[in-house]
């Protein structure tokens, strides 16, 4: 590994085909619902209507956060228009940060090799390049999280105010972004290496009893303004993401214990050769209470195992254990080369089943593919896998024969090529039927006269993603969600086009025909939810 960290042309190709996966389809896929689309709303709101206090989105009161990931939002929509590049250039510039973040600061705490290679093996993995594609508060959630757990690290290896600062500027951030999250990783890191760090008298050097409050300020503040606009949002919040998230789920967010394992597994599969070795290595360098590994444990229970144990689950949720992850692999990408290398046979095996569970990962994809999407995009998974499966055979089989060299180079372009082809051969026939949303605002903007008053229907009324688009070319629209009085809507002498489902469109179909009422406009589209995988029909009435 260490001769592929001197090839510079190596290191521009990883990095030219990470740059081009994070930013590849972002201004063409439609945005995600339900979480992406509504955050995009809220936004949108704070620019109509100058008020950037309170998170407002008549489509989504379940999205409501900490308004930092909004602002970031509307000014990128202020520079750049209103988008979905746009929506999406805040988590581009959040991970590309992160990154930044574990290079520069991480060669001050674990070497320049190892910090290097970590962000090799971020650029390679599932998580980070598909995390940064999507407008989720996680992405710039993980930048501060990142920020204040390495400016810790190295304020215990070498006390200084500047180490100090940005520790407590990440978790000032943070709580802005997302509230407790932060405060849960930092504070029991801080715990942690409290009792365990060989240096951690240094600690008391941070003054939590003078920053912490100082932190905490901007979220107060924020509070407290917003507590003097509308009392019931801010108890909403503490209730919705702080008291119902302790002792149980939240709308189905669930799993069982090992949930973030498989996640990581998944996310950095084309390191498995050598990902177990990478935690059996953590385990004994801990016995010898090497100080860096204590800090990295620390890292991996409150960012990852104390999140095992919560009942609510979600795949972003442990998303700032993947740094101390792609440590941990780096270290044994940097070590696999030397004679007296202590896991050959733990690799070795390794290797192996790399090869297997990557050939099971390709029949799955393909299945599922054909499942839900039809032959011709599981006609394209084939063809990714047909390119994809050689070189994984070939690099797993390269670690085998103990040719690391090549073989972790291998390992590092199946991960960068998985992202990459599927984007660009699996990902456009999905978006073909995922993005009915803006197809319907876009032949509702075709046949349906100016100033009439778009009604959606309950079918649709946790799809934010209908609203945002139809708010690009409607200023008029609002929900019912009864049925009866959608009808008598329709009915009404002034204009209005009504979007509903299947259901209801069989509903007012046999009212109408009842009555010997007819409809003059029917759009009809077919689409796909990523939600809950289901096919669904739009259709918008006009009488």
């Amino acid at each position: 590994m260490q001769s592929l960290l001197n090839n510079r042309y190596f290191l521009w190709l990883v990095l030219g085909i990470f740059l081009f996966n994070i930013l590849v389809m972002n201004s063409s896929t439609m945005l995600w619902d339900e979480d992406e689309a509504a955050y995009a709303g809220f936004a949108v709101n704070m620019l109509q209507t100058g008020d950037w206090l309170i998170p407002h989105f008549d489509w989504s009161d379940i999205h409501r956060k900490p308004p930092l990931h909004f602002w970031m939002l509307a000014i990128s929509y202020k520079a750049f228009g209103i988008n979905e590049f746009a929506t999406r250039l805040p988590s581009v510039l959040a991970i590309i940060g992160t990154l930044f973040l574990l290079f520069f600061i991480g060669q001050k705490i674990f070497r320049r090799d190892v910090a290097l290679t970590a962000c090799v093996v971020c650029m390679a993995s599932l998580f980070i390049p598909n995390v940064a594609k999507i407008a989720v508060v996680d992405s710039l959630l993980l930048f501060f999280e990142t920020l204040a757990v390495l400016s810790l690290f190295a304020y215990l290896r070498s006390p200084s105010w500047k180490w100090n600062v940005l520790f407590w500027l990440g978790i000032a951030a943070g709580l802005l972004v997302k509230g407790p999250p932060v405060l849960i990783l930092t504070g029991g890191l801080w715990g942690f290496l409290l009792l365990f760090h060989p240096q951690r008298k240094r600690l008391i050097g941070t003054h939590p009893w003078l920053f912490l409050p100082l932190a905490l300020l901007p979220l107060l503040a924020w509070g407290y303004l917003a507590w003097q606009r509308d009392p019931d949002f801010v108890q909403w919040m503490l209730d919705w993401y702080i008291f119902k998230r302790i002792g149980s789920s939240v709308l189905g967010q669930s799993g069982p214990p090992g949930y973030y394992l498989v996640i990581f597994v998944v996310s950095f599969f084309a390191f498995i050769p050598v990902l177990p070795a990478a935690f059996w290595d953590m385990f004994k360098r801990l016995r010898q209470k090497d100080e860096t590994t204590i800090m990295l444990v620390g890292w991996l229970v409150f960012s990852w195992i104390f999140y095992e144990i919560l009942p609510s689950k979600l795949p972003t949720y442990a998303l700032a254990a993947t740094p101390a992850i792609a440590i941990l692999i780096a270290q044994q990408l940097l070590e696999i080369n030397k004679k007296n290398y202590a896991y050959h046979k733990l690799t070795t095996l390794s290797s192996v089943l790399f090869v297997l569970l990557f050939f099971a990962l390709a029949v799955g994809l393909i299945y599922v593919c054909f499942i839900l999407m039809g032959r011709e995009t599981a006609v394209r998974a084939i063809f990714l896998m047909f390119i994809l499966w050689p070189l994984s055979f070939i690099s797993g089989t390269l670690v085998f024969a103990k040719r690391y060299t090549y073989g972790t180079g291998g390992l590092i372009l199946t991960g960068l090529l998985f992202t990459t082809f599927a984007w660009l051969f699996v990902m456009p026939q999905i978006e073909a039927r995922r993005n009915a949303p803006k197809r319907l605002a876009t032949a509702i903007k075709a046949a349906v006269p100016e100033g009439t008053k778009i009604i959606i229907g309950d079918d649709f009324s946790k799809i934010p993603g209908i609203p945002f688009y139809l708010s690009q070319h409607f200023e008029d629209y609002e929900h019912y969600d009864r049925l009866l009085y959608t009808m008598q809507i329709l009915r009404s002498p002034e204009p209005h086009a009504v979007i509903v489902g299947d259901s209801w469109k069989a509903a007012i179909d046999k009212d109408f025909a009842a009555k010997g009422d007819s409809m003059t406009t029917q759009i009809h589209i077919e689409g796909f939810t990523t939600d809950d995988l289901k096919t669904v029909s739009y259709w918008c009435l006009m009488r």
